[in-house]
């Protein structure tokens, strides 16, 4: 599979590091433009699935769907240990392949994952406050796994400027995806059906990022984790979080 070498760990001087930091500016240029394009077509995306909600689910059941969405994401949020900033600077400073670091990322992240979820599940009341439990909410933060693998895996990507395949998960699948199975599942379930469209979304928007990520990076191999650099990395950037 193809491995583009990471920037950052090969000192280059004189022409050749001038060409290098031209074309890494013209990248983040192109990346930034993509970016703000991006935001607003996210921002678009986002109006179908509002009207469905309020219109065919009504605003009670969005009220409740928000209020533990909010939760989980900002449990998620944390659960990447500010690894969607630090990842960049793992990358260009470990002589390690670029594979093994972000093994390395998504193995720590999927720790933190795994805890902030248990403690969601112990407390479903943190999500539901004024409601009862419904079906499968108790094992909604479970979504938190593949929130944080996609924002490692978009972030691993924009080490090496692409910002397409953030813009294509983040933009377009699960904007589309979550507005298109609100309008579906409404026949199914309305007491059920946004949570669902929600855990499709995040699916959807996981898949679409990584599967780029295997297409640049490749798998690993020979990877074995090191538990105290896991440690360390954690600590480092937990700050960020």
């Amino acid at each position: 599979m193809p491995h583009q070498p990471a920037r950052g760990k090969t000192v280059t001087t004189g022409p050749e590091a001038a060409a290098q930091n031209e074309a890494d500016l013209k990248a983040l240029a192109k990346g930034g433009r993509t970016n703000v394009f991006g935001f607003v077509l996210r921002l678009a995306a986002r109006i179908p699935f509002l009207f469905i909600a309020g219109r065919l689910y009504g605003p009670e059941v969005l009220g409740r769907f928000a209020y533990a969405i909010l939760v989980v994401e900002f449990v998620a949020q944390l659960a990447t240990l500010g690894l969607r900033r630090g990842l960049a600077e793992a990358l260009s400073k470990q002589d390690r392949p670029d594979t093994h670091v972000v093994g390395d990322a998504l193995l720590v992240a999927s720790f933190a994952s795994a805890i902030g979820a248990a403690v969601l599940i112990a407390l479903p009341q943190l999500m539901f406050p004024n409601s009862p439990l419904n079906g499968m909410d108790r094992f909604l933060p479970l979504t938190i796994f593949a929130i944080v693998w996609t924002d490692i895996a978009l972030a691993a990507l924009a080490y090496r400027f692409d910002v397409a395949s953030t813009v294509r998960a983040r933009a377009i699948v699960e904007p589309w995806t979550i507005s298109i199975a609100a309008g579906l599942l409404v026949f199914y379930s309305t007491r059920d059906g946004l949570i669902l469209s929600y855990v499709a979304s995040i699916v959807a928007a996981m898949l679409a990022a990584i599967w780029p990520l295997v297409k640049s990076y490749g798998l690993p191999q020979a990877w074995r984790p090191r538990p105290s650099e896991l440690y360390a990395l954690a600590r480092r950037n937990l700050p960020l979080a």
